[in-house]
């Protein structure tokens, strides 16, 4: 199988849309659907089939694009076994983080790698953890730090570290609770938190722990970014379970208060994953390498870049 025809069906198979894949390949649309019936051909199988005004992959392609994914990342990996031979420090790193990661860990992560490995070149996604674990299994990543227990990682991927983040209570210093020691844990069904939106892993966990405890919870409304639920809670409109990554700075500099609540302890595990069955380029190792100890002090990290922002 000629491999310029199937990297033209992936680029097709990805944005299931022959008039934009061939202008991202630079090619006539002519020329892409004529690679396309030629591959159709060559197997004997519909690898597409039109549904109103848009495309959709048939079961055959599906197979065929799952396979493309691996012959292509083997490509990857050979290119960046070759180059590192010619110079160790170059290479590429294909990485994802989760949203609060990828916001208040990943940038430390990489200002201390450019730094010392400036030539490689990184391929960085902020997505969130069931894309990251999907886009592993599809060959399309080196690695990616997920929200999940070692204990729920596919098979197919493996583990290679982890650290904890820490879900606490913030409120602003002019909201009621900001004077309690201690909040009961049943004060939370009140109406005054302010949520992600109910796809998020952090409230599938903040609900859970709730529910244990014969807490119903009633949101004051829901965002979809950590960022505004933070800016909210600021500015006094209510409160919010968030992570502690995300607030140091904040509590550091009084803008927020943390309300410890009885019976609540929740500490999602960030869990580092890659293919067990995919060969890190030297680039990636080095990536490691410094990725490795500032997990390992995960929230100390962040507390310390707090401390040195004031």
């Amino acid at each position: 199988m000629n491999l310029q025809n199937l990297r033209i069906f992936l680029k097709v198979a990805e944005l299931e849309h022959v008039t934009r894949a061939s202008e991202e390949l630079h090619l006539s649309q002519p020329a892409v659907t004529k690679t396309i019936q030629s591959l159709e051909q060559e197997i004997h199988l519909k690898l597409l089939e039109r549904q109103g005004r848009r495309i959709v992959l048939t079961h055959a392609g599906r197979v065929l694009k799952e396979y493309a994914f691996q012959i292509f990342a083997l490509e990857r990996e050979m290119e960046d076994e070759l180059t590192a031979l010619r110079d160790v420090e170059g290479g590429e790193v294909r990485l994802a983080f989760n949203r609060t990661a990828g916001v208040y860990l990943l940038p430390l992560v990489v200002s201390r790698f450019r730094a010392r490995y400036p030539q490689v070149t990184l391929h960085i996604s902020i997505l969130n953890s069931p894309e990251i674990v999907q886009a592993l299994l599809n060959w399309q990543l080196d690695f990616g730090l997920v929200e999940s227990e070692s204990s729920l990682c596919p098979a197919e991927l493996y583990v290679e570290m982890t650290t904890r983040d820490e879900l606490i209570l913030v409120v602003s210093p002019t909201h009621k609770w900001s004077k309690v020691q201690v909040l009961p844990i049943a004060a939370l069904g009140q109406g005054e938190l302010i949520m992600r939106e109910e796809e998020s892993v952090i409230r599938g966990m903040i609900e859970q722990a709730l529910d244990r405890h014969g807490v119903r919870m009633h949101s004051l409304f829901t965002l979809t970014d950590n960022e505004a639920v933070k800016q909210m809670v600021m500015s006094g409109v209510g409160a919010a379970i968030i992570s502690a990554f995300s607030v140091q700075r904040e509590l550091m500099r009084g803008e927020l208060v943390h309300v410890p609540v009885s019976n609540l302890d929740l500490r999602p595990r960030l869990s580092l994953m890659r293919r067990e069955d995919k060969l890190l380029s030297p680039a990636a190792r080095a990536f490691c390498s410094v990725l490795s100890p500032i997990l390992e002090h995960g929230l100390e990290t962040i507390r310390g870049l707090a401390l040195e922002g004031e």
